[in-house]
């Protein structure tokens, strides 16, 4: 069975459908494939940020509907031993993601978008060194369908950058078992009515969160494994005293938490969401942050289409546009937090009272504008209470370098994202540098508990 569009996406999540939906809505023909039955996905609630329905052209929920939740307007954050609340003032949607995906695939498909269902990516169509479409395979029916350009939303598998061909100019690294974030969702319902919402406990990575299904989730995300991810949970419920609840199931998924490919177009090809790695540093979520690389490329992949050049060099823009802003802002960040993370309790109990990194102002600031914004007054005052700490045994030399290095180091890898190059000509002049200034970065490690 052979087909031809103008797109050809590969995974029907957030980023796909979304892609799909608006592209459509231009008037462009788009068949999206999925390799499940049904449009939805095993995570059940997640995070919307409240002001970007209106920036990504999303129409927000009916509050009566199976998708809606609840609106969170702000949340709290804790220190280790559950002192010290920083009060994040950053407005929030809880949703239920298969009622969000379905909602998206029926304003997709009302704009024109073919979905096939049940259809599994086994490889790339290559004619003259330049992929012009996909294979798949969708029960007994073989499917060869060509487009002008091929965009990977597959997820974290990233099934179709990893099967580009090596010249092609895209990185095809797998993510590797250290580089994802494992979360688990508790569903649980409170056994008295002493309760809990709306609470964040940093160090562990642990929080508590209104929920579709009972009264709350409680929900941990951990760097190396699930099993890293129980055991800090254990501890966690050693030294944190919740009030009695039921544990009504549980549900399991993970995200990626590494830096993306530097390059997110080759020739008739994109790289969105997950399958770019495009998660928010400081929280591992990834669904609007993904947004705003796919808003970038509907403005470029319009203006290609109607030139009917789909060059990487047309489609270089989306590079420039993303990995300047958003993507110098994720760098540094990502950059940073290791460093700032990888403390003991004392010692992060320590910052949190000191209101240093762990403060309401840098919470908010993250959810906002994705950033930490460090003035030089800041920075000084930073180095002031962290020297202190050294000096009155609260903070280990050790961990100081390490997060004063770890700043400085961000604000270098920052600033060279900032300076993107213009055009594919000099990117492998950058890419070395970039890969240099990775290099010289520590990786999350496990919590350490004592």
């Amino acid at each position: 069975m052979e087909t031809t569009y103008d797109i050809v996406v590969v995974g029907a999540g957030p980023a796909g459908l979304y892609f799909s939906w608006k592209m459509a809505e231009k008037g462009f023909s788009v068949v999206v494939i999925e390799k499940r039955k049904d449009i939805g996905h095993h995570i059940d609630g997640f995070h919307f940020d409240s002001n970007k329905f209106e920036k990504f052209g999303i129409p927000e929920p009916d509050k009566n509907s199976q998708e809606f939740v609840t609106l969170k307007l702000h949340g709290n954050n804790r220190s280790p031993f559950g002192n010290y609340p920083k009060d994040v003032k950053y407005p929030y949607h809880v949703l239920r993601l298969p009622f969000y995906l379905k909602r998206l695939a029926g304003y997709a498909e009302n704009a024109g978008v073919k979905i096939i269902l049940d259809a599994d990516y086994s490889g790339l169509i290559i004619e003259e060194g330049k992929v012009i479409g996909i294979h798949a395979e969708s029960a007994d029916t073989m499917l060869e369908i060509h487009g002008k350009l091929t965009v990977d939303a597959s997820g974290i598998n990233a099934v179709v950058r990893r099967s580009l061909p090596d010249t092609y100019g895209m990185e095809k690294f797998p993510v590797a078992e250290d580089e994802l974030f494992y979360v688990i969702l508790k569903y649980i319902k409170w056994a008295t009515e002493e309760t809990l919402e709306d609470e964040g406990w940093t160090f562990y990575k642990t929080w508590i969160a209104p929920s579709p299904e009972g009264d709350a989730i409680l929900g941990i995300g951990q760097p190396l494994s699930y099993e890293n991810g129980e055991y800090v949970m254990e501890k966690f419920l050693e030294i944190i005293k919740l009030p009695p609840y039921e544990i009504l199931k549980e549900e399991r998924g993970s995200t990626p938490y590494r830096r993306p490919p530097f390059s997110l177009v080759a020739d008739n090809y994109l790289s969105l969401g997950d399958s770019a790695c495009l998660t928010k540093p400081f929280s591992g979520e990834g669904i609007t942050s993904g947004y705003t690389a796919a808003k970038i490329a509907i403005d470029v992949v319009e203006r290609a289409l109607k030139s009917g050049d789909l060059s990487r060099e047309t489609l270089w823009e989306i590079n420039v546009r993303y990995f300047r802003d958003q993507g110098a802002k994720f760098a540094g960040l990502l950059a940073q937090i290791p460093a700032a993370a990888n403390v003991t309790m004392k010692e992060n109990e320590y910052l949190f009272k000191k209101d240093v990194i762990f403060s309401a102002t840098d919470f908010t600031s993250m959810h906002e504008n994705f950033e930490l914004k460090l003035p030089t007054s800041k920075i000084i005052r930073i180095a002031a209470v962290l020297i202190w700490g050294v000096m009155t045994g609260r903070y280990s030399i050790k961990n100081l370098k390490s997060l004063l290095g770890g700043m400085s180091i961000s604000g270098k890898i920052r600033e060279h994202y900032e300076k993107y190059p213009e055009n594919p000509e000099i990117f492998e002049e950058w890419k070395n540098k970039a890969n240099e200034l990775w290099s010289q970065l520590p990786k999350m490690q496990l919590s350490d508990i004592k």
